[in-house]
């Protein structure tokens, strides 16, 4: 008995530094099995979250000047778009406006049909036919030709009887014509309700 134990003690302690040796190694394994999975880990979880988040801030950056400029450029469209719109609605309504000042003037009028006349220096061989509209603003217009008509006939056949064919020719002939059959016309009224007359026909034959 007393032999085998040295032996058994002897086999332990040479046993011993195996089994040292053996933990030893094992930190160093695991660490090396382990630094992938820590290295992912640390990508996953702290690098991109960080990344993302300099990305995001970024891009809300970039948008917040986009929609600066973007509603900066839309106003300013917009204002544009409304000033040309209430131009255009003024115009309009200065057109309208303008239209009704031009209806209330020419509200009244009265026509003379078939007013024929023998032109002068033609022997009776060429006349003038003529149908044209009197118009005014003043509301007795009506009622004063009426009442006048046959004077204004003879006024009209005295004013367009004295042209001749060569001044029926002349340029602007139809507007000398106008302008005296209104100015008499008036005299004969003795008021100017009459302001402007238009030819439907002028007819020389």
């Amino acid at each position: 008995m007393s032999k085998e134990e040295p032996d058994a003690k002897d086999a332990a302690a040479a046993a011993a530094p195996k089994g040292g040796g053996g933990g030893g190694m094992m930190p160093l394994i695991l660490m090396v099995v382990l630094m992938p999975a820590i290295s992912y880990a640390m990508m996953e979880f702290v690098f991109l979250p960080k990344i993302r988040g300099i990305a995001a801030e970024t891009q809300v950056a970039h948008a917040g000047e986009e929609g600066k400029g973007g509603h900066k450029t839309e106003h300013k469209t917009e204002h544009k778009a409304e000033a040309k719109t209430e131009h255009k609605a003024e115009a309009k309504h200065g057109k309208g406006k303008h239209g009704k000042e031009g209806d209330s003037k020419s509200a009244f009028s009265y026509d003379f049909e078939n007013v024929v006349v023998n032109l002068a220096g033609t022997m009776g061989t060429r006349y003038l036919k003529t149908n044209f509209t009197a118009e005014g603003s003043n509301a007795d217009l009506r009622t004063a030709i009426d009442e006048n008509k046959k004077q204004l006939l003879d006024v009209a056949s005295t004013v367009l009887g004295s042209r001749t064919l060569a001044d029926l020719e002349q340029p602007g002939a139809k507007n000398v014509i106008r302008n005296d059959l209104i100015a008499n016309f008036n005299q004969t009224l003795k008021s100017d309700l009459i302001e402007r007359i238009f030819f439907s026909e002028f007819v020389v034959q």
